[in-house]
């Protein structure tokens, strides 16, 4: 049984279930935000639980690196992914620079490979920032 606490967080409903749904059922705890202010709001009350946030690149009000990047400077210090239905090129444009670091899931998702690519997330070093992984 899977002990990880993870806060996935996407505007889209349909992604946010497809996501939360698989990661239940392969054991772990989930945490769901619609928006990056609901987001931080879990955060100040469950932030030391949570071992992954993984957040949606494209969302109203509120990116997907603006909220990461406000999780940071908020003392977050577990790890954080993004994810993705648009193209890497576009998404790269998107995050800049300054999310160069974040490893980038990308929509649709395999359940496998997204239940894999999670489990790579959390076993790798304590916030290790790794560069966009294309997989």
């Amino acid at each position: 049984m899977r002990s990880e606490t993870i806060l996935v967080v996407d505007d889209d409903k349909a992604a946010l279930e497809f996501c939360c749904e698989a990661l239940s059922q392969d054991g772990y705890s989930v945490l769901r935000a619609q928006s990056g202010a609901e987001a931080l709001e879990i955060c100040k009350r469950d932030g030391d639980r949570i071992a992954l946030a993984l957040v949606d690149v494209v969302m109203p009000e509120m990116t997907g690196i603006d909220l990461s990047k406000r999780l940071e400077e908020a003392d977050f210090t577990q790890k954080i992914s993004l994810m993705s239905g648009y193209s890497p090129e576009e998404v790269d444009r998107l995050i800049g620079q300054e999310g160069s670091g974040y490893r980038v899931f990308w929509k649709p998702f395999d359940v496998r490979l997204f239940l894999q690519m999670i489990r790579n997330v959390l076993d790798a070093p304590a916030r290790e920032r790794v560069n966009s992984a294309r997989g």
